[in-house]
């Protein structure tokens, strides 16, 4: 299952797949307004200029209990905290410094308690470069730390990067992808592709990969309907991957778990000022599945999980 969402949907962090503004797309017989809908990748915040900018959001989720496969129940709950810094350190050319720190909680019921409350903490630097009106490549490196409580976070170490080009046919249709590569714990490196797509269908209808909302860290498309000047409403499909280090007095001490998840989302987002907005969100978890693996590298278990409920919120200012 992993292997194929994977080619269809981009599996990366957001400092991966880094968005670059497009310039006017020049013509002799008709000047045409400059493209002001940036490129973005998975997981990507949507304004993206060459000038210097500070973002933070924050937001929690809670998936509600549900059956596992095998037997036992299981719900979740996550909070997460990031931002960036742009400098613009050239007129088509910036250097981005991002961070996140993410927290998540497990209740396990009728089975063991494979984990509990898991820590993450992201560190990403990227840079962008507008290569003419048309043309942009990106790329950027990753390090991240993703422990179990009372885990060992020299253990828990995941680095990576990525690269690659978009091309802005017009302000409203820009295309691109790359590749990245990132390792795993007790597990080969990760090859994934990057999928970038911002596609203003008509005024008030568009699609993209860039996610701002929810399980915002991860891959996935959304499409999103502007109500009013200042109330969006949208649809998500987003897929969320997370291996991490176990701590060592748990079921399988120095472990790794792995969690995957298919949710499907519809989010109300207000922008009550302007760089300002505040998203409300509900929808439901259609695939989930989570696997402990031994230090040796060996499955301890593995179940599927049925379809579960999720709601949250979040709030995110750029200045």
């Amino acid at each position: 299952m992993l292997s194929a969402l994977l080619w269809t949907l981009t599996l990366g962090s957001s400092q991966a797949a880094m968005a670059l503004p497009v310039s006017a797309v020049q013509d002799d017989s008709q000047a045409i307004p400059p493209v002001d809908v940036a490129p973005a990748g998975i997981g990507q915040e949507p304004e993206a200029g060459f000038n210097t900018s500070l973002s933070f959001d924050a937001g929690f989720t809670w998936q509600f209990e549900t059956n596992m496969n095998e037997p036992g129940k299981l719900s979740h709950g996550r909070f997460h905290t990031d931002g960036n810094v742009r400098m613009g350190v050239a007129k088509n050319l910036d250097i981005v410094v991002g961070w996140r720190y993410q927290y998540d909680h497990w209740n396990f019921s009728e089975t063991a308690t494979w984990w509990t409350d898991i820590n993450t903490v992201q560190l990403d630097l990227g840079a962008r470069w507008r290569i003419d009106d048309h043309w942009m490549v990106f790329g950027g490196g990753q390090v991240m730390w993703s422990v179990e409580e009372r885990g060992s976070w020299s253990r828990g170490i995941i680095g990576g990067g990525a690269g690659g080009i978009s091309y802005a046919f017009s302000k409203d249709l820009i295309i691109g992808g790359g590749v990245g590569v990132r390792s795993q714990l007790e597990d080969s490196a990760l090859i994934y592709p990057i999928v970038i797509l911002d596609w203003q269908i008509t005024d008030r209808l568009s699609l993209d990969t860039r996610l701002t909302t929810g399980w915002a860290n991860q891959s996935g498309a959304e499409l999103v309907y502007e109500l009013t000047e200042d109330l969006d409403l949208s649809f998500a499909v987003v897929f969320d991957y997370e291996r991490f280090r176990l701590d060592s007095s748990g079921p399988v001490p120095g472990g790794v778990g792995t969690t995957e998840a298919l949710p499907l989302a519809l989010t109300l987002t207000w922008e009550p000022a302007k760089d300002v907005s505040v998203s409300v969100y509900a929808g439901a978890t259609v695939y989930g599945r989570i696997k402990v693996t031994d230090p040796s590298a060996n499955d301890v278990f593995a179940s599927t999980y049925d379809p579960a409920a999720i709601i949250g919120f979040q709030g995110a200012i750029r200045f």
